[in-house]
């Protein structure tokens, strides 16, 4: 039997079906020109090669993310025993005037500034008043007392950190910075542990200014934070649950290399708030900073706002006099006799200035 190309035989089958129900010789031309396009359209249909169905694109399913167990084994107690503690300028009694109380000096990085810039409104949860500093065997302990909380978020609520040199060169060695959030808990949450690798902290000259141009990359180098917590229970934070003005911080002496002597001073900041930048009177001119101190020429406050510090205290050593950035304890002075009398001891007097207990 002979064999017939596809297409030939469903054109046959087609005329033949067309022809059965052919129109009569009568009909109009429209309706054979109509029913010629029907035949052409039929057969392109059936003859039009298959398009590939188009494959399902398969279902990705999001693996949950994988949480990290932290798991602690040491958690610090209370600071106990206060064995060396300051008192830093208060600024709460002139707040109304838009103005701090004295002790604000950025020749020396030694900054009174808990106002906001330009419209100068007080923070008290930024004011530091007094500084505590404790230690058990594991852990040094900082007690950093503000003015108050945060009107706004009734808390303490700005970055709070203990700067330490080490070397005692007059550059901070680490930086123990965290976020106040309120919570009475000892916690690690937006805690960190900066370290100054490359010593450039300070400037070409420690403490003093050196703006502008001046600074170098500051704290650049973590060693505890919430990224990096190869021990979970070096560094901590917490509000003092019997004083919410009272952020309090700790840190393991084996992450200080078990130092027993350094300088420390305390900050609270919610204006710059960046360690890469330390020290801030090398970043910020006198012009560009603004001044808090009412009557002065860069007043008010610009570009360097919201922030306190203290001078900085020694620990565990007895310093040098011209220290740099040292905190200034008064000391009593004779009273002049005549040479005919026996001297007297001078008795001690007590003066505005505070100064540092050290046990």
């Amino acid at each position: 039997m002979k064999k017939y190309p596809l297409l030939f035989s469903v054109t046959i089958s087609l005329s033949l079906a067309l022809a059965a129900c052919a129109p009569s010789p009568a009909a109009s031309a429209a309706e054979q020109t109509l029913e010629a396009l029907y035949l052409e359209q039929t057969v392109e249909a059936l003859t039009a090669p298959e398009e590939p169905a188009q494959a399902e694109e398969p279902e990705i399913i999001e693996e949950p993310t994988a949480t990290r167990e932290i798991v602690h084994t040491i958690t610090p107690g209370e600071p106990g025993w206060v064995s060396q503690w300051w008192l830093d300028t208060n600024s709460s009694s002139t707040a109304a005037q838009k103005r701090a109380n004295g002790g604000d000096d950025l020749s020396i990085n030694l900054l009174e500034r808990p106002f906001s810039a330009e419209a100068m409104d007080y923070r008290p949860d930024i004011d530091l008043i007094r500084v505590e500093l404790s230690h058990n065997p594991t852990f040094y302990y900082f007690s950093l007392h503000l003015s108050g909380v945060n009107p706004a978020t009734s808390t303490l609520s700005a970055h709070y950190g203990v700067e330490i040199d080490l070397d005692r060169d007059g550059r901070g060695d680490v930086l123990l910075w965290v976020a106040g959030d309120g919570n009475s808990e000892w916690n690690i949450a937006e805690v960190w542990v900066l370290q100054d690798e490359n010593n450039d902290v300070g400037g070409p000259r420690p403490v003093l200014a050196d703006a502008p141009g001046g600074g170098g990359n500051g704290f650049e180098k973590a060693l505890f934070s919430p990224e990096l917590l190869d021990d979970p229970d070096a560094a901590w934070k917490r509000v003092d649950p019997s004083d919410p003005t009272v952020m309090q911080l700790a840190i393991k002496r084996s992450l200080l290399g078990n130092a027993g002597a350094f300088f420390w001073r305390a900050w609270a900041d919610d204006g710059v708030k960046d360690p890469w930048l330390f020290d801030y009177n090398d970043v910020f001119t006198l012009a560009q900073a603004g001044s808090p101190i009412s009557g002065q020429t860069n007043y008010p406050l610009k570009e360097l706002a919201l922030v306190d510090n203290t001078c900085r205290l020694a620990w565990g050593f007895e310093p040098d006099a011209d220290a740099p950035g040292l905190c200034s304890v008064p000391q009593p002075t004779a009273t002049p006799v005549p040479p005919t009398q026996t001297p007297v001891p001078p008795t001690p007097t007590v003066t505005e200035t505070p100064f540092p207990i050290i046990t």
